[in-house]
């Protein structure tokens, strides 16, 4: 069995749509040799705290507890992959410093606010070397999940 990738996680509360949708996708018992949630950052001290200590009960070790900048995650040497979930607007300044800091990464979609901003995005991940994944969370649409339970056959 190979070393679980471990995880950072940016915006990830005790409660919302990270927590809610995302989370536990990351935490599925499936992905426990392959993914493991080692840090977690967000905006205030007290959220970041509450966040890890929620956290760190789920994966039974535990979580380091970062807030403000992303810079002070994408700089832990023991974090392999960086998970942002944040408002959209606000992607391109969490992700430059996680990629300056040659992390992988995961970035909600839309990656930027423009396509100038999804542009610095790609090529400052290109030119860093790191690899990327946008992930397009519409399938959790309340909207999609109501149509889902109407036509069977999606």
């Amino acid at each position: 069995m190979s070393t679980p990738i471990k995880v950072g996680f940016v915006g990830l509360s005790a409660q919302g749509w990270a927590a809610d949708t995302l989370a536990p996708a990351l935490l599925h018992p499936r992905l426990k040799g392959v993914y493991d949630l080692v840090a977690i950052s967000t905006t205030s001290e007290a959220s970041a705290q509450a966040s890890a200590n929620k956290y760190s009960e789920k994966v039974g070790h535990p979580i380091k507890a970062y807030h403000g900048d992303s810079s002070k995650i994408a700089s832990d040497p023991d974090i392999d992959l960086v998970a942002v979930s944040v408002k959209a607007p606000l992607h391109k300044e969490v992700v430059i410093p996680i990629i300056e800091a040659k992390k992988n990464y995961f970035l909600e979609w839309p990656a930027g606010r423009s396509t100038e901003e999804t542009k610095a995005i790609a090529e400052a991940t290109r030119k860093n070397g790191v690899k990327s994944i946008i992930g397009l969370q519409g399938r959790h649409s309340s909207t999609i999940l109501k149509v889902r339970l109407l036509d069977t056959d999606l």
